[in-house]
């Protein structure tokens, strides 16, 4: 039988690190008045987040997504992605 998939495809763990990232990005925007350090804080952690995100996308492109469940995760992390960045830009 031949696998047409790569064993090293995308998967959930693929999104994990990026999604981690935006974890305390949402907590400072929930929890707190975003004062000048805590807006520092959160536009780096915000292109960190971007920047996991874009390796994340290298990944994909590289070897392929496999499941409902890494699309899931991905659909999730940008999700997030976007609600924090709108967050950020607006303070």
């Amino acid at each position: 039988m031949t696998v047409t998939t790569s064993p090293r495809t995308a998967t959930e763990g693929t999104w994990a690190l990026p999604l981690l990232t935006l974890v305390p990005l949402a907590a400072i925007t929930l929890l707190t008045e975003p004062s000048t350090p805590w807006l520092v804080v959160s536009w780096i952690l915000c292109a960190a987040a971007a920047l996991f995100i874009a390796v994340g996308w290298v990944s994909v492109f590289r070897r392929g997504m496999r499941g409902a469940g890494a699309w899931s995760m991905c659909i999730l992390v940008h999700a997030v992605w976007a609600w924090q960045l709108i967050a950020v830009v607006r303070h």
